[in-house]
C-alpha cells in the first residue's frame, strides 16, 4: 500500500498510509439562557484514529455564547507512531425559536499540531501546525430528557510550519489549504441535566474530491448542564 500521511484536524498520522484529515466532534450545546454552562467529555473513532475530547460552553448573555473544545488523538494502529492535539474557541449567537426548538450559529477558530515518525530502513518523520477557521449553524429539538440536533460545519484548514524528511513534506507545503463541509447528527438522552451524547458526522472536501481523508467520525460522551435557569 502506498505510504500516506495521516493528518487529523489535530492531525494524527498512521503508517498505513495517507489520510490527511479527520474531523473533530462538533460542540452543540443547545444554549437556552444566560449563565447556562455545558461541560462534556467523550471518545471519538474514525477510520484511522482514536481520540479523547473535552468540550465546554457558556451563555454570556441572552443572545451570545462561547465554547471551548480540546482534543487529543493517536493512531488506532498500534504499529503507527502518530499523535496530535487541537484546541478550538468559538463565539456564537443563539435563539429559542419555541419551547422545543433552539437555533445556534458559531464562528470557530482552532489551532493544532501533529508529529509522526516511522522507522523502516531509516527514520522518517514529519511535524506540522495548522489553523482551522469555520462557521457552524445548528438547530435542535429539545425536551427534558431528549435532544436531537442537526448541525453543519463549513471550514477552511491551513497547514504551516511543516518540517521533516518524510516524502510527503513538499506535497503538503504546496497543497496546504482545503475547504470542507461537515454535516452532523447529535442525539442526547438521559436525565434533565446529565445526558449520554452520540454524534455521527460526515466530512466532504470541496477543494479536492480526491483528497485522502477520513469521511466520517463517530463519537460518544457524557454531557452535563450546570447553572441552567428553570423556565
Amino acid at each position: 500500500m502506498k505510504n500516506r500521511v495521516l493528518f487529523l484536524i489535530f492531525a494524527t498520522l498512521t503508517g498505513c498510509g495517507p489520510v490527511y484529515y479527520v474531523p473533530n466532534t462538533q460542540n452543540v450545546p443547545v444554549m437556552k439562557n444566560k449563565g447556562q454552562t455545558n461541560l462534556s467529555l467523550g471518545l471519538n473513532v474514525s477510520e484511522s484514529t482514536d481520540g479523547f475530547e473535552l468540550q465546554g460552553a457558556y451563555g454570556l448573555t441572552d443572545k451570545i455564547t462561547i465554547q471551548l473544545n480540546t482534543d487529543w488523538v493517536k493512531s488506532s494502529d498500534d504499529a503507527s507512531n502518530g499523535s496530535g492535539n487541537f484546541v478550538e474557541l468559538g463565539i456564537g449567537y443563539y435563539k429559542k425559536i419555541s419551547n422545543s426548538f433552539v437555533f445556534e450559529t458559531y464562528g470557530l477558530l482552532g489551532y493544532g499540531s501533529m508529529k509522526y515518525s516511522e522507522n523502516y530502513d531509516y527514520l522518517q518523520e514529519i511535524k506540522a501546525n495548522f489553523f482551522r477557521l469555520g462557521l457552524q449553524p445548528c438547530i435542535s429539538f429539545s425536551s427534558k430528557y431528549f435532544i436531537a440536533s442537526l448541525s453543519g460545519r463549513f471550514a477552511n484548514i491551513n497547514y504551516n510550519s511543516i518540517s521533516g524528511n518524510y516524502y510527503e513534506v513538499d506535497y503538503l507545503k504546496t497543497n496546504n489549504s482545503y475547504w470542507l463541509v461537515e454535516p452532523a447528527l447529535t442525539v442526547q438522552a438521559g436525565f434533565e441535566n446529565i445526558k449520554l451524547q452520540i454524534q455521527f458526522q460526515l466530512s466532504d472536501n470541496l477543494t479536492n474530491s480526491n483528497f485522502s481523508q477520513d469521511y466520517s467520525l463517530f463519537s460518544v460522551g457524557l454531557k452535563v448542564n450546570l447553572n441552567s435557569k428553570k423556565k
